[in-house]
């Protein structure tokens, strides 16, 4: 691929996913609507649904659920407590097709804090 070909700056913009190669101790979660850093040594079960279009991480006082497109990446990260932030893509562009099918590409992030009750079950 050229440097500077359109399909090289469109993937190079949109990044839903800093990791470093060290465990973090907070996963960043971020959005338009908010922004939330969690402990990893709260949460209790990750979940990628087969299709790689959903991620759902139970903590023991919240819910998130990530959707979007290829998030195998986003929950290896989790699951290796590499990922340092996760964020909704900031641009909304019809190129999206252009991407590198590896590249994870969120679309929402829902954070619901569990009631009482919830938390009790846990």
């Amino acid at each position: 691929m050229l440097k500077g070909s359109k399909s090289e700056d469109l993937s190079s913009s949109v990044r839903c996913l800093e990791s470093r190669d060290m465990p973090a101790v907070f996963l960043r979660l971020q959005s338009a609507r908010e922004q939330m850093a969690l402990p990893y040594s709260s949460l209790i079960k990750l979940e990628l649904k087969n299709d790689a279009t959903a991620v759902e991480l139970s903590y023991v006082t919240h819910r998130v659920m990530i959707a979007g497109r290829n998030l195998a990446e986003i929950y290896q990260a989790v699951a290796e407590a590499q990922a340092r932030l996760v964020m909704v893509a900031t641009t909304d562009f019809a190129g999206e097709f252009l991407m590198p099918a590896h590249r994870a590409l969120v679309r929402e992030i829902r954070i619901e804090p569990l009631d009482a009750e919830e938390r009790r079950k846990r």
